[in-house]
């Protein structure tokens, strides 16, 4: 996969109001477009902000996990990364204008960010593919402030030396932290940290790092439109990835059927 592949696509879209809900979870109802819009005037603020991009997995994991859906409830930005959720959202008589995936929304953010002279951050994957993708960025995106990384060595959230971590984010002082631990660790250090770090913007951005690093590819286009994008990431990685689709599966479709069902028992009308 070339450079050129992390080049953002095309985001244009009006702007719905109002949460929708999902199997408990608030989703901002934005297009990619307005995401960016929203983080780049969270950065311009200088406050700090956690932005989550939930998938069926999160919602799933969520279900089980109070802690997890406590971090989802207070993130200051709730993008939907899946195709399937805006499908439930329109059977639980919600909108959704579509899916913001975090593999789109970071090369939009990292044109914005040369744009605007951000300072980015990469704080996860492994440390190849982080110094890798740490120089991907600043060959496609050369007027960016250089792009620091770390990895930290992989151990349970209470495990990590979250003082080595703090200081380096420190030292680099970060507009945009791109936070790749995956779900739930993720969300979990940012909720921790975000205020005592005092970063604009801290991002939930999973297996991002390895998109940016060239080691993952994106499916085609027309199935990233059909949501078919799963089917093309189980390809690429059938061991780590087939347990997790399968289990999604049995744990949210059948919630999302209920609910349904529930809903149109409330809507038919009386005799």
């Amino acid at each position: 996969m070339g450079a050129a592949t992390l080049k953002p696509p095309i985001i244009s879209a009006p702007e719905p109001e109002g949460p929708v809900v999902v199997l408990g979870v608030a989703f901002d109802p934005t297009t990619l477009a307005g995401a960016v819009e929203r983080i780049s005037a969270m950065i311009a603020s200088g406050r700090p902000h956690y932005v989550v991009t939930p998938n069926v997995d999160f919602l799933v994991q969520a279900r089980r996990d109070p802690a997890l859906h406590q971090v989802l409830a207070r993130a200051n930005l709730v993008l939907c990364d899946g195709k399937p959720l805006v499908w439930a959202a329109r059977w639980l008589g919600g909108a959704l204008p579509g899916r913001v995936a975090g593999s789109d929304l970071v090369p939009a953010l990292l044109q914005r960010a040369a744009e605007r002279g951000w300072r980015v951050f990469l704080l996860g994957g492994s440390p190849a593919a982080a110094a890798e993708a740490a120089c991907r960025v600043a060959a496609l995106h050369p007027s960016i402030p250089a792009v620091a990384h770390y990895s930290p060595p992989h151990r349970p959230l209470g495990e990590m030396d979250h003082g080595e971590i703090a200081a380096r984010v420190r030292a680099a002082r970060p507009d945009l932290l791109l936070v790749c631990f995956g779900c739930p660790k993720q969300e979990k250090w940012m909720a921790q940290h975000c205020r005592t770090l005092g970063v604009p913007v801290m991002i939930g951005a999973g297996g991002t790092i390895d998109f940016l690093a060239g080691r993952l590819q994106r499916a085609p286009r027309w199935m990233q439109r059909s949501g078919l994008e799963w089917l093309f990431r189980l390809a690429q990685e059938p061991r780590r990835l087939f347990q997790r689709y399968a289990d999604d599966l049995l744990h949210f479709l059948p919630p999302v059927l209920a609910l349904r069902a529930q809903l149109r028992r409330v809507e038919k009308p009386g005799p």
